[in-house]
């Protein structure tokens, strides 16, 4: 019996596809790209997440910072109103209490005139002071009589309305004479200066110009006519040691005072 012969299955190498490698191998690059890639854009992602929280976060501090910052603006300024507003009622207290005190330095002004009164004997007019303020202290009179001889002369004091004659200024009854350049200075109590000034005093003229102290001189405007100074210059006669001569009022004059 013929045995029959045995099947050989020959199974011959497929051909290998050098283009289908390079494709495949492409493939798991481009794949491993993509996954590096895609691993990178989630960490810058993270990165820019992180960063914009950082932003937010710095933002929110400088929000918090600026709240405060004003908050604080708002004390400091309500802080600087209470301020000036004690500093406003503290300067008018101030000035209340200097206002008083030139108030009181006022009314112990003294306020002394000069007339020309006919004389027991009625032979002559004799200089009278009169004293219509407060208490005057060192009085002195300076001037010419009516014979152009000058005289200088002390008085102590004045009363309030007392009246003081000088008999070293005169004049002759109808003798159309005059006492020249008389110059009164006197003291209040505390020390301050008055000054009184007839450019001529005679028996039916006297035009006076009154001189008073700066009072207050940080609260009160000058005066008009300040005693700080003079009507016309200060004579050789007038003078005193230790005390300097005021300066003569510029663009006054004398010769017709108001």
């Amino acid at each position: 019996m013929l045995q029959s012969p045995s099947p050989h299955v020959v199974v011959d190498s497929l051909p290998t596809d050098p283009w289908s490698v390079v494709a495949a191998i492409a493939a798991i690059v481009a794949a491993i790209v993509g996954v590096i890639a895609m691993r990178v854009a989630l960490d810058a992602f993270n990165q820019a997440r992180s960063q914009t929280k950082l932003a937010e976060d710095t933002l929110q501090a400088a929000k918090d910072e600026l709240k405060l910052a004003s908050d604080q603006l708002s004390e400091t300024r309500a802080a600087t109103k209470q301020t000036e507003e004690t500093l406003r009622l503290g300067q008018g207290q101030l000035r209340y209490l200097q206002k008083a005190d030139v108030d009181r330095d006022r009314s112990l002004a003294p306020r002394i005139t000069a007339s020309m009164k006919l004389n027991a004997n009625g032979d002559r007019f004799i200089m009278q002071l009169s004293n219509s303020g407060a208490l005057a202290s060192y009085v002195q009179v300076t001037g010419r009589d009516s014979a152009s001889q000058f005289h200088s002369v002390f008085v102590q004091k004045i009363d309030p309305s007392e009246g003081v004659q000088v008999p070293e200024f005169f004049v002759l009854p109808s003798s159309a004479s005059w006492c020249q350049m008389i110059r009164i200075r006197a003291y209040d109590i505390r020390g301050n200066k008055y000054i009184t000034e007839y450019r001529s005093l005679g028996e039916t003229l006297a035009y006076p110009v009154f001189r008073i102290p700066w009072l207050g001189r940080e609260i009160e405007p000058r005066p008009e006519r300040c005693s700080d100074e003079v009507s016309w210059e200060v004579e050789h006669f007038e003078r005193l040691p230790g005390r300097s001569d005021e300066p003569k009022e510029l663009d006054f004059d004398i010769e017709a005072p108001a």
